[in-house]
């Protein structure tokens, strides 16, 4: 496990600037607000984080369950867009169940969604290297290529597209030998899971984006990634399409990271509301804003 500090995380994506949309932030401040229950209902979608903003690893953040039921008590609707790549919306009722959340499969879309519709269109799978435990719900689409977590995170020799899913069980030996072995190679780079850090109990640990960053600075990657996932378009072009949206200024993102969640709401013309019980706990949320250069439209505490 890599345990990042809130600077790190901002650092390491702020070198990586060109992957992402551009910076798009409202004209105002930021408004403080105590809750989503001020806003709710100025908005025909709400589209909420997972990691940070129901959840901080496994263990629900006081008040988000009570926040949901008063969207469904309110006939709001939501969907929780997440960059997690170890659960599609088959299975996730019943992880978010065990987390407190009565959520449906229709209320849940995930970057492994995202993720698995382009694992579909692959014809020759045999060039490309995953990062990925050996037993993860997308097996039947990556049959054929190169399981990386079950060859110490060595590239093979006919590998030149690497795929970087999900961070569970990958090792720093694991990563070391992944940049050694892409030194002096170029690969065509796609990541399920853009996600530099995600909130973990009381830390901040790396995730697939950190993995493929960290090869990029160390190889000399020319690439510019594939992004399944916030921020990149693909994962909330398919939310405002999954829900007949017309008008994207009616959608408010809220999450906990500001070049994943913000960023990529605020590229989309959608209204952005920051919390404060993610990755940014316990910071002075306007440095960390003044620092990054990206502005949500509302900060609160938590849901």
């Amino acid at each position: 496990m890599i345990v990042l500090s809130p600077d790190s995380l901002n650092e390491m994506y702020a070198r990586h600037l060109d992957w992402y949309p551009a910076i798009q932030n409202p004209t105002p401040p930021p408004e403080y607000i105590a809750g989503l229950a001020d806003i709710m209902a100025q908005f025909d979608l709400i589209l909420l984080d997972s990691y940070g903003v129901l959840c901080r690893g496994s263990t629900p953040i006081e008040g988000a369950a009570e926040a949901i039921r008063q969207l469904r008590n309110n006939n709001i609707p939501f969907l929780v867009v997440s960059n997690d790549t170890l659960t599609n919306h088959s299975v996730a009722a019943e992880k978010y169940h065990t987390r407190g959340f009565d959520f449906t499969g229709e209320e849940v879309l995930t970057s492994l969604d995202i993720t698995e519709q382009y694992l579909s269109t692959l014809e020759n799978s045999g060039n490309i290297a995953v990062i990925a435990p050996l037993e993860h719900p997308s097996n039947h689409l990556l049959e054929g290529m190169v399981r990386l977590n079950g060859c110490n995170g060595e590239i093979p020799e006919e590998v030149d597209t690497l795929l970087f899913l999900t961070g569970a069980g990958w090792t720093v030996k694991m990563q070391e030998n992944l940049v050694n072995s892409g030194n002096g190679r170029q690969f065509k780079l796609v990541a399920g899971n853009p996600d530099i850090g995600a909130p973990h109990g009381e830390h901040v640990t790396a995730t697939p984006g950190y993995f493929l960053a960290d090869l990029v600075e160390h190889t000399a990657q020319k690439a510019k990634p594939i992004l399944f996932g916030k921020p990149d378009s693909s994962i909330f072009s398919a939310a405002v399409k999954q829900h007949q949206i017309s008008d994207p200024s009616r959608v408010l993102m809220v999450g906990d990271t500001l070049y994943t969640d913000i960023l990529g709401g605020n590229a989309m013309g959608f209204k952005t509301l920051l919390l404060q019980c993610g990755v940014y706990q316990n910071e002075d949320i306007m440095a960390v804003i003044s620092h990054t250069g990206i502005s949500p439209h509302y900060i609160a505490p938590c849901l």
